[in-house]
């Protein structure tokens, strides 16, 4: 097998401890490979263990040999990817590979193991069902799936009437057609959220209005959002960011008052509830997405929920290129395509299914999160208010260089080279090009959490095992940050 060069990280077993500290920079995997005379490997070294030599009385001119680990484990070359790989473990995080005794290379978790930030689980009934949709050729946006997609959808949200789409941008796109938001309108949308919350109101010829963020939950806040409001304002967009509720109880107060129209971004938070009811079931219409990442997937989709048939009557007509069912081809409005396929109805259906498995899962993988990071210097988790069921889309953090002495991104780059993806938080509208530029200093809370927050692997798919070794190496991050900081 190929690996990586590991010239920088060899070191007779005569050189000094000061050399191996040199060396730990310039080399990969955090480890010094000690050889002897004749080249072949005869202990190793990492920072740890030089730590405890100099605790124990050693001095920067010490040799290697004389406190190099000696009990190590080895790979050697002629054994595969998965041989290498159960070398390592929660403790083990790099083994160097012998051939002929000498060092040719280092097996690190790095370099072997990847832990992705999201991916679906799709060991249900997906296979039955897409294969009944190729074998009646039900394959396009009619079929029974659909129907049986939407139906299910709409029992888990107490009946409401449920439309499937082609994503969760087509939904609140539909949403905002269907309720007349248009040019010289202005649509209130938080500061902190995927951009498709604020491209569909462009879309729609709107204006997007945008508003900080609060600390607690990182919902919009409401208080900003009352602010905010103008004559020109038609609508809110509380978005359920990263799975938690926003206060709906207060954003449709503020909406009554004003006369506004609300649409509920539900693409991250399908299964959360406000007070033991789901989300999307407060505003005017909820909007979901079903992408990959997301709690359930048919790969691309969206679903649509309300409660108003006659909103919803339009919406679908929208949704099927403005032709009205009553006669073929005719045209009522210029709409749009947005039909969710039956191939994905049918993988949505088998999602639902499970829907409860996964988000019982979800909370395995969040109480390991929330116990193992617990009184972490530097690490700010995710709070839940009372009212709420956060079912935690990301579990996603807030790095405090002020308290921890790193940054995010340091802690980031240290997970990557030990094969845990991450991912940086939506970084704020308000300084994107796509959406024109704001002074500094005018969203402090989303600027702040732009900067510090950080999603860690989250998914169905996911098991408390792999958990624990994020933690594991969070944890080790966390200490060699504070013993270069001594």
């Amino acid at each position: 097998m190929k690996h990586e060069d590991i010239s920088r990280n060899i070191l007779s077993s005569t050189a000094t401890i000061e050399d191996a500290m040199r060396q730990l920079n310039e080399g990969i995997g955090g480890v010094v490979l000690c050889v002897n005379e004749s080249g072949a490997m005869c202990g190793l070294l990492t920072d740890g263990d030089i730590r405890r030599a100099l605790l124990g009385g050693a001095t920067m001119s010490s040799a290697l040999g004389l406190h190099m680990n000696t009990n190590y484990r080895f790979a050697t070359t002629d054994m595969n990817h998965a041989e290498h790989l159960k070398m390592l473990s929660a403790t083990v995080r790099h083994v160097p590979v012998l051939e002929n005794g000498k060092p040719v290379g280092l097996v690190t978790w790095g370099a072997m193991w990847r832990l992705p930030v999201a991916e679906p689980l799709l060991g249900g009934n997906e296979m039955k069902y897409l294969i009944d949709c190729i074998d009646t050729v039900w394959i396009s946006s009619q079929g029974e799936y659909i129907d049986r997609f939407q139906a299910a959808f709409s029992a888990y949200h107490d009946g409401a009437l449920a439309l499937s789409t082609s994503s969760g941008t087509t939904a609140l796109h539909l949403a905002l057609e269907a309720l007349d938001i248009g040019p010289g309108d202005e649509v209130i949308v938080p500061n902190t959220t995927f951009g498709a919350s604020a491209n569909v109101v462009i879309h729609a010829g709107a204006t997007p209005v945008f508003v900080d963020i609060e600390p607690e939950y990182w919902t919009m806040d409401v208080g900003k959002m009352e602010q905010a409001i103008t004559p020109r304002t038609k609508a809110v967009m509380p978005v359920h960011l990263y799975g938690h509720p926003c206060d709906m109880d207060a954003v449709m107060a503020v909406a009554r008052k004003h006369g506004l129209k609300v649409i509920e971004d539900c693409a991250e938070s399908l299964g959360a509830e406000y007070k033991g009811v789901r989300t999307g079931l407060f505003g005017d219409v909820g909007c979901y997405s079903f992408f990959a990442n997301k709690v359930i997937t048919t790969g691309e989709g969206g679903m649509i929920i309300c409660r108003d048939k006659a909103l919803m009557d339009r919406m679908s007509m929208l949704r099927d290129h403005g032709m009205t069912r009553q006669r073929r081809y005719w045209h009522l409005e210029a709409g749009f395509n947005y039909r969710m396929t039956n191939l994905q109805a049918a993988l949505g259906l088998a999602q639902m299914e499970r829907i409860e498995h996964f988000l019982a899962q979800r909370r395995k993988l969040v109480g390991r999160y929330n116990q193992r990071l617990a009184g972490l210097p530097g690490i700010r988790r995710p709070r839940t208010a009372p009212w709420a069921r956060n079912i935690h889309w990301l579990y996603s953090i807030e790095v405090d260089s002020s308290d921890g002495g790193f940054t995010r991104d340091y802690l980031t780059e240290a997970l990557r080279h030990s094969g845990v993806e991450t991912r940086p938080v939506f970084p704020p509208l308000h300084v994107q090009p796509a959406y024109g530029s704001a002074l500094p200093g005018l969203f402090p809370v989303s600027e702040r959490f732009g900067d510090q927050g950080l999603s860690l692997p989250t998914s169905n798919a996911m098991s408390v095992e792999s958990a624990d070794l994020v933690c594991d190496a969070i944890h080790e991050i966390v200490t060699s940050s504070k013993n270069k900081a001594a």
